[in-house]
This record gives structure tokens, C-alpha cells and sequence, in this order.
């Protein structure tokens, strides 16, 4: 687990170093540039350290009556172990922060690699993983870092009082002090009192980038949209965004929603317009998070022309449309060599027209290519009508497609006759873009899970690998129930393994790092390793012991409970203890199975799991999966019930059978008991459907 990151105020503070040697001179030298105040405990002391001014020194053995008074922070630097250990031990009892040398172990906190250069600080750690990656890493940042920066930020210190004056309003104050910090670097030094002033004044105003964000996952944003985002002060959004984009502006921006939406407006263009030049009045950097392209019928023109009369400086990002990247996510290339030479582009929504469809419509079914509609669902089938009174031919293939980031995604293929009704059974919902033309009836997709919405429920690790693998096939993996993981009270453990012998069984891969990290806190690894066999159900917990340096003596071939007991039955002798170490949310089953089999089971709970508050609503999903028993129960707990339309997976029979308490819907139970059986069951699911939806014209 990686150490939380945080800088203490030492100036003036004491601090205590038992040990005198090279390591303790190490650690001193670290301290002194920060203003501490050291003592020294050792039986011998370098002379260097007592060059350091302000040092005190106690030329003798550690005693506990060094702890008075509280130092701000101890350092267990001795050549011998147990008193290291010792130091640690009544460190922590009296919530001291300790690092003992080279033994991250022992360690309430480590010593970061440190780049230092004035004000400027930096600690760079592995969590004692590797030193040697951190001290890497300590000199590629020293490369990157400008000569003179510790003069600089002095000098940047300097204006605080007067910048303070000058801006009284806390956001145009941080957007001077970012055009001063921006020009100091370009220079390469201070500026002159000159060019400060005009910098002060020159903050005032702020500006906005309208900034398209593609029509699908975060990553389809450009790399000048994502700069921009990254370097925002505030960032106005509105629907079909991936809510991923909004991790990537700075943790002090703000955030503010101006969806726009027919039928549930949050906010009219003039209110939009009005927004971002207040924002940018404050000499805030806004950014306009805009789903697709903002010119392509997103009004980005509109919003454009109102930045410029009022004398913002705006620019505009340019974002992959509906029009091409929703059809390119069905596979239909909207154009395609010998099948369609153009594409046009049309709005299917013009106010003053009895139908809503252009003026022009008519003269549409003449050209050649794809005819691509936006904003046309409600109008669907006066367009097809209209098409075909105009002389388009019936069988025309046709497409209706939600996708991207829409709450329901859904395609649709049938020829220009059907496509409405099409379209109706299969319950397509606004958003969606229309397509009309041979290319239509084209399916280039690699992707079988592209336009699928998955929820993932689980652990951080059991969540990633399904994350990983979905995304990789084209889904929308949403992580909806995050499970932390709470380690209990180890002593239970360490009773039952005392002076005894038998099976330890694990069932999670997060049994095995709690019970070999806390065995590891307690140098107790090597005392039973001798003495005990170790069994696992499925192969992820068996990797994770492996990574211990064990190997599992009992995996069965099937990760179930019943088959984890009829192993136990042929390969555990009679009268054997059996410690089951596990999470205290887990089935009944495996220990029952285990009695049954003629066994004295030991079910001890070393771990307990909790859910992250989450206050955001459950999205729209096409399937949600859960890999254990415990995370249905904290599903329900939180969300009450299951959305329709909405399929289940899980990853075994324990959880199935939990999951079949809360619902009478039927659902999918994976044939292997890992993440990768949950994807294949959602890939076969996929399969079948697909087969089903084309004999009725869907796709």
C-alpha cells in the first residue's frame, strides 16, 4: 500500500535521531534544511554530526525517557534490530511518527526522495518498494526544474502583498499570479517592475475555449482540448459528457452544469452565453465542455459571437461529431469507396417549418451518399415519408443509432420503409442520429461490446480487471459500488496458528495481503510457514499467495465451495484444524461444506468491507456484475433495487444465490469464478442477442 504524501512544518519543531552513525548523519542532513531541532541518542557519535548547529547530543544508550518530552518525530537509525523495534513499538503506542532505517515495516513514515531549491520542495517515494526508482525519478525531475527557481519563488513571495492589494477578489488574484508565474518562466527569471504592473493589469480578464469533446469515451478529446481542461479555472458542461473529462481539470476548478436538453432544460443559451462571460469577467480560464464538435449544430457559433461582443478572448477546439463518430462506433463508415462518395449533414430540428424538416427537404432524396439527421428521432417518420414521396427508393438501407454517451444505447438497421417502426419496438430514445444510404447496411465494428453500458461493483483490484477488459472490447465500464477494504484485529489469528498445525484457506486475494501484511508487521512469516498447508479457491488467489513466495498445496480445478471441500476431503488428513481466513461479509457456504466433509472449521474474519459514499445516481446500464456476495447485499443497501433493463452477472454460484434473495429477475452466473469469466458470459449473452435481433431486423 503506497504512503499518503504530506508536508509537515518542522521549523523549530524537535525532532529525535537514535543512532550515530552514517544512516543517522543521512537523516540528519535531510531535516537540518527545514529548521528542525535534532537530538542525538548514541553510545557513539560521527564527529560530523555534531557539526551541525543547534544539535544536541546524549552520548549514550537509547532510553525511553528520551520520548520526553514528545518529540515532533523520531528516527530509529541504530545497527541493532531489536532496539529499532523497540523504538518503533513505543513510538506508536503514543502516536509518535517514526521511520526506522531500512525497515519500511516498522515505519509510521518514510523519507521521500527530496528535491529541494528554495520554497520549492518535492518527495518522491515507492512506498519502500524500490529506493532505487525513487532516487531515478528524484534526478529526472531535478533536470526539469529551471536554474534560479529558488530566487524566483522568493521573488514571486515578494509581490504576495502587493498583488493582494492591487486584486482583492481571491480569483483574479490566482489569475495574476498564473500570467506572472507564466512570464517569469518564459523570461527565465523576475521581471522588472515594469512588466509586473502591466502583468497585474493584464490578469483582469479571463477567457474561454470552446472545447469539443468528441461524442464517446474521455479519450476521444483532443491533446489541445485536454491541455486547455488541465489548465482550467472552471469548466461549464453539459449532457452526453463522459464524466471522466471532469477528473481531469484541477481539483480548485470549478464545475458548474448548464445542460441543455429538449424536454428538461437546465438552462437557456442566453443563460449558457451569459455564464461564461461572467466567468471569464472574474479573470477566470473557463473551458466550454461541449458534447461532439461545438460548430456542428452545438451552437458553439452563438457562443462564439457573444464571447467576441464582449470582448473576451475565446477560442474554439474542434471535437469528433455525432454525424461521423456515433455511426463509426455501429461500424458504418459514413462514406465507403463505391458505395457512398459524400456525406450530408442535416438538422432535422427548423422551428419554422410545419414539419421541422429544411425547406429544402425534398431535394435531399435526390443526392447521392449518406444522408445523415440530427436531432430527428421525433421526426423519424415524417422523414422517412417525406424520402420516399420524393422518390427514394424504399429499400434504401437506413440506420438509427444512440450512442456515445446517450443513457440508452441502441442500433437499429432496417430498410427506409421499416425504419420507423423499427425503431419504435426497439425502443430507441433521444439522443440519436439517423442514417439513410447504402453504407448503412455496413458492419465494420472489431469491437463486440462497443455502445454496451456495464456497471462494475467490487474492490478496487477485483473492479480494474474487469474495467480493463470491457473497456478493451469497446464497452462503457462504469465502476458503480466501490468496496474498500478494512483490515480487523489480527489477534484472533495469531491464537489459532499458536503452537498448532493444519490448513489455512483463503478465498480472495485480498485474505491473502491482509494476512501476510500484518504477518509481515509482526516478523511472524517464517514461524508457520513449516507447520501449516495452504488452500485457495480460484486462480487469482492463488497468484496472490504465489506473490507471498507460497504455493498453494490445494487449488481445486472448479473455484467453488463444493469443490474446495471434496479437495480438502481427499487431500487433509483426519482430525486436522482448519483455519477459513476471509472477509466477515462472506457465505455460509464454504464453512458448511467443510463440516460436512467431517472437518473442525475455524471461520475467522480478518477483513471487513465498506463501501465509498457515492451520492451520484445509478446511469443507465445494459448489464451490472457482482463479484461476491457481500457487494449484493452493499448494492441494495445503497441503490434498493436493480434498474430495469438492466441484466446481472455473477461471478459464482455463492453470489448468485445471494443475488436471487433480492430479485426474481433471471440473470447471468459466470461458468469461471474470475473476471474474466464475467466478461465471457456478457460476450456469450452479446452473441445470443445479436443472433436473436437480426432475424427481427435489429442489429
Amino acid at each position: 500500500m503506497p504512503h499518503f504524501p504530506i508536508f509537515m512544518d518542522l521549523n523549530n519543531k524537535p525532532v529525535l535521531i537514535v543512532g550515530g552513525g552514517t544512516v543517522a548523519l543521512r537523516k540528519l542532513q535531510k531535516l537540518m534544511p527545514y529548521g528542525a531541532q535534532p537530538t542525538v541518542v548514541a553510545p557513539h557519535i560521527l564527529p560530523a554530526l555534531a557539526d551541525f548547529p543547534g544539535v544536541k547530543l546524549r552520548q549514550r544508550s537509547f532510553d525511553v525517557s528520551d520520548l520526553r518530552p514528545r518529540p515532533w518525530l523520531v528516527v530509529a537509525a541504530t545497527d541493532d534490530k531489536e532496539t529499532n523495534r523497540r523504538i518503533s513499538s513505543l513510538c506508536q503506542k503514543r502516536h509518535i511518527p517514526v521511520n526506522v532505517a531500512d525497515d519500511p515495516t516498522l515505519c509510521s513514515f518514510l523519507f521521500p526522495a527530496l528535491v529541494r531549491q528554495g520554497a520549492f520542495s518535492a518527495g518522491i517515494s515507492t512506498g519502500g518498494a524500490s529506493p532505487t526508482a525513487a532516487v531515478y525519478f528524484k534526478e529526472r525531475l531535478r533536470e526539469l526544474l529551471p536554474d534560479g527557481l529558488d530566487g524566483l519563488l522568493a521573488w514571486l513571495e515578494s509581490l504576495r502583498p502587493a498583488v493582494k492589494a492591487a486584486i482583492p477578489e481571491q480569483s483574479r488574484r490566482a489569475a495574476a499570479f498564473r500570467r506572472l508565474f507564466d512570464a517569469c518562466m518564459a523570461k527565465g527569471g523576475p521581471l522588472t517592475q515594469e512588466e509586473t504592473e502591466r502583468y497585474i493589469a493584464d490578469a483582469l480578464p479571463g477567457s474561454v475555449a470552446l472545447v469539443g469533446a468528441g461524442c464517446g469515451m474521455a479519450d476521444l478529446i483532443t491533446l489541445r482540448g485536454l491541455r486547455l481542461l488541465r489548465q482550467c479555472q472552471a469548466v461549464v458542461y453539459d449532457d452526453l459528457i463522459d464524466p471522466a473529462l471532469l477528473d481531469a481539470a484541477p481539483e480548485s476548478a470549478m464545475r458548474i452544469y448548464m445542460g441543455k436538453r429538449r424536454g428538461a432544460h437546465a438552462a437557456s443559451q442566453a443563460e449558457i452565453n451569459q455564464k461564461l462571460i461572467e466567468l471569464a469577467g472574474s479573470g477566470l480560464r473557463v473551458v466550454r465542455l461541449k458534447g461532439g464538435d461545438p460548430y456542428l449544430f452545438g451552437r458553439g457559433g452563438e457562443e462564439m459571437l457573444a464571447l467576441k461582443a464582449a470582448g473576451i478572448p475565446c477560442q474554439e477546439v474542434p471535437g469528433i461529431p455525432s454525424a461521423i463518430g456515433i455511426a463509426a462506433e455501429a461500424g458504418i463508415p459514413v462514406t465507403h469507396r463505391g458505395v457512398s462518395r459524400g456525406v450530408h449533414i442535416v438538422t432535422a430540428h427548423t422551428s419554422h417549418t410545419p414539419d421541422g424538416l429544411p425547406e429544402d427537404f425534398d431535394a435531399l432524396a435526390k443526392l447521392s451518399g449518406t444522408l445523415v439527421f440530427l436531432m430527428g428521432l421525433e421526426r423519424l417518420s415524417a422523414i422517412t415519408a417525406r424520402l420516399m414521396a420524393a422518390g427514394k427508393d424504399e429499400n434504401t438501407p437506413g440506420a438509427v443509432i444512440s450512442g456515445g454517451n446517450a443513457p440508452t444505447p441502441v442500433r437499429v438497421r432496417a430498410p427506409l420503409s421499416r425504419l420507423e417502426q423499427a425503431a419504435r419496438n426497439a425502443g430507441v430514445s433521444a439522443p440519436a442520429i439517423i442514417l439513410i444510404g447504402d453504407v448503412a447496411a455496413m458492419d465494420l465494428s472489431q469491437s463486440p461490446l462497443m455502445g454496451r453500458r456495464i456497471g462494475v461493483t467490487g474492490t478496487r483490484e477485483v473492479a480494474e480487471k474487469q474495467l480493463n477488459a470491457l473497456e478493451a472490447l469497446g464497452a462503457k465500464a462504469v465502476w458503480v459500488l466501490r468496496v474498500g477494504i478494512r483490515e480487523l484485529p489480527p489477534e484472533p489469528v495469531w491464537r489459532s496458528l499458536e503452537g498448532r498445525s493444519g490448513w489455512i484457506v483463503f478465498t480472495s486475494a485480498n485474505g491473502v495481503r491482509t494476512f501476510f501484511g500484518q504477518a509481515k508487521q509482526r516478523n511472524s512469516v517464517s514461524s508457520f510457514l513449516e507447520k501449516w498447508k495452504f488452500a485457495v479457491i480460484g486462480a487469482a488467489t492463488g497468484e496472490a499467495l504465489a506473490r507471498c513466495g507460497i504455493r498453494a498445496d490445494l487449488c481445486p480445478e472448479t473455484f467453488t465451495s463444493q469443490a474446495l471441500a471434496a479437495g480438502m476431503g481427499a487431500a487433509a488428513k483426519p482430525g486436522e484444524v482448519i483455519l477459513l481466513l476471509r472477509s466477515a461479509a462472506a457465505s455460509p457456504v464454504l464453512p458448511k461444506a467443510l463440516r460436512r466433509e467431517g472437518f473442525a472449521v475455524e471461520d475467522i474474519a480478518i477483513y471487513d468491507v465498506e463501501t465509498e459514499a457515492c451520492t451520484d445516481p445509478l446511469p443507465m446500464l445494459d448489464y451490472l456484475t457482482f463479484s461476491s456476495a457481500g457487494g449484493v447485499k452493499m448494492f441494495f443497501e445503497q441503490y434498493g433495487a436493480i434498474p430495469a433493463g438492466t441484466r446481472c452477472v455473477c461471478i459464482g454460484g455463492v453470489t448468485a444465490q445471494t443475488l436471487s434473495q433480492y430479485t426474481k429477475n433471471e440473470f447471468l452466473t459466470a461458468r469461471e469464478i474470475s473476471a474474466q469469466g464475467i466478461v465471457e458470459t456478457i460476450l456469450g449473452d452479446q452473441k445470443d442477442n445479436f443472433k436473436s435481433k437480426r432475424a427481427g431486423g435489429e442489429s
